[in-house]
């Protein structure tokens, strides 16, 4: 059966459960070392970022989730896969899918809650779990939009904006400010109006990357940074300080992102959008820093922080807060999809995380590519997410 013909025979009974048969995990990974066969891969790319000074990139990573219901429907999602994305698979096989065979994938909101709520008196739903969780959520509005015959973004209310703000992101930790500054000029001719620059390094390294981007892109184009977690509140407050004299007002995990009462002090320090999230979960990880006003804008990871069902909730939040969600743009070219439908169906949408590092599962396994241009990229409209995968390139990755 052709996917037109499954689209037709589901859309004529919509009023139908649509039982769920299997779902299936798939680990992939793309290798640095595939980029780089001599394997002199340079170290920005090992270590873009401060938190990457324990642990080391290696390559690319995701666990891709494909969900086939009885009537031979297909649904596609992405859990977040760093660092390890065949634990991940573990947890959909062993604790997931057992409980969601056989139910009815439209209702994706209680199957969400069921799964969630089974582990949550174990005090396990975060991490693992709910990346776990995410990818298999996403997969359901991948269904449910295919078997109604629109975009996910429709289910969801919108779209508000059918082209998404982004900004590039990272220019990586490089070794020197004229590296940064030639880095971040790429970007530009690239169409880029917004960039991202990695920092942590310590006060006087950072103002001088950061000073010489700010030269290089002109004072037209917004200076994002990243401190990913590398301060103190107090060690903070100096960084930040010096930032905003250069004209950057986006200081995102400036410290730990449970930080709370630093978080506020930094806020209450300087005119500045503190920015969190890409590495808390649920809209209870927020609530506190929201009821605190110690948050501006909050970039959820859809493939880690509940999926589509979850993010959604949380920018609900937000937004009764007067708080922005920017999405997290680390992945595969399916959280990128699902992150563009979210983006496109919530009003208090700012821009979106495109992450440019090489990564040949977020550009290599889509059979069309996405539209960019002007430093925006379309919103897919084709029913579920309106892509769709080349599974033999998908094979190629894959970690088993």
């Amino acid at each position: 059966m052709s996917t037109l013909d499954t689209l037709q025979t589901s859309s004529a009974s919509l009023g139908a459960p649509l039982r769920i048969q299997s779902i299936e995990a798939i680990p992939v990974i793309a290798p640095f070392s595939r980029l780089y066969p001599d394997g002199d891969v340079p170290g920005w790319l090992l270590q873009p970022a401060a938190s990457h000074r324990t642990l080391q990139r290696k390559g690319q990573y995701s666990t891709l989730i494909r969900i086939r219901t009885e009537d031979g429907l297909e649904g596609v999602g992405e859990c977040y896969g760093l660092p390890a994305p065949k634990v991940t698979a573990q947890v959909v096989r062993d604790i997931i899918e057992p409980l969601l065979i056989g139910e009815d994938a439209n209702a994706i909101d209680r199957l969400w809650s069921r799964v969630f709520t089974s582990m949550s008196g174990g005090g396990q739903v975060r991490g693992y779990y709910l990346e776990a969780m995410s990818g298999v959520d996403i997969a359901l509005w991948d269904l449910k939009g295919k078997a109604y015959g629109v975009p996910v973004h429709s289910l969801l209310g919108g779209p508000h904006r059918d082209r998404v703000a982004v900004y590039a992101s990272p220019i990586p930790m490089l070794e020197t400010p004229a590296e940064s500054a030639t880095y971040a000029l790429g970007f530009v001719e690239q169409g880029f109006d917004a960039i991202k620059l990695k920092l942590g390094r310590g006060r006087r390294v950072d103002l001088a990357h950061a000073a010489a981007v700010r030269e290089a892109i002109g004072d037209e184009r917004q200076l994002l940074v990243d401190l990913n977690c590398a301060y103190t509140a107090d060690v903070a407050v100096g960084v930040v300080a010096g930032l905003v004299d250069l004209g950057i007002t986006w200081i995102e995990e400036p410290c730990a992102v449970d930080d709370v009462a630093g978080y506020r002090r930094i806020r209450d320090s300087a005119p500045v959008s503190l920015v969190n999230g890409e590495t808390l979960f649920t809209r209870w990880d927020q609530r506190d820093f929201l009821v605190q006003g110690a948050v501006d804008v909050v970039m959820p990871n859809l493939a880690r922080a509940g999926g589509i069902t979850e993010s959604r909730k949380l920018a609900a939040l937000c937004e009764t807060f007067h708080v922005d969600i920017a999405p997290h743009g680390v992945g595969s070219a399916v959280g990128l999809a699902a992150a563009l439908h979210l983006s496109a169906a919530i009003p208090n949408f700012r821009i979106y995380e495109y992450n440019r590092l090489p990564n040949p599962l977020r550009d290599e396994l889509t059979v069309e590519p996405f539209d960019f241009a002007a430093s925006t990229l379309a919103v897919p409209t084709g029913p579920g997410l309106g892509i769709e995968l080349d599974w033999d390139r998908v094979d190629q990755f894959r970690a088993e």
